[in-house]
């Protein structure tokens, strides 16, 4: 390939990564939405059945809060061999002077 489409993949597998990276964001912000909804409801309403809701609430909102760290890193994982393969190409894209 020339010069001007291994540029071109290099930007494109970039924007790929942080969409990722937005996508883990999203896990992080609902992760923890769940898990305040769940503390609000176990603290303001009584019974069992509440309880267990904000329980529910609750893991699911680690269950989350874990997956958007998995995802964390696997993402700083791709990045650095990108960075790599930029630094292999003579590109210095994602280098910050």
């Amino acid at each position: 390939m020339d010069k001007k489409e291994d540029i071109v993949i290099v930007l494109a597998q970039e924007q790929t990564l942080l969409s990722r990276e937005r996508t883990m964001h999203s896990y992080m912000q609902t992760g923890l939405a769940f898990s305040s909804a769940g503390l609000l409801i176990m603290k303001f309403l009584a019974g069992l059945f509440y309880f267990l809701v904000g329980a529910f609430f609750i893991i699911l909102g680690v269950l989350l809060i874990l997956e958007a760290g998995k995802r964390y890193l696997r993402f700083r994982k791709a990045i650095a061999r990108l960075r790599r393969r930029e630094a292999e190409l003579g590109y210095d894209i994602g280098v910050i002077r």
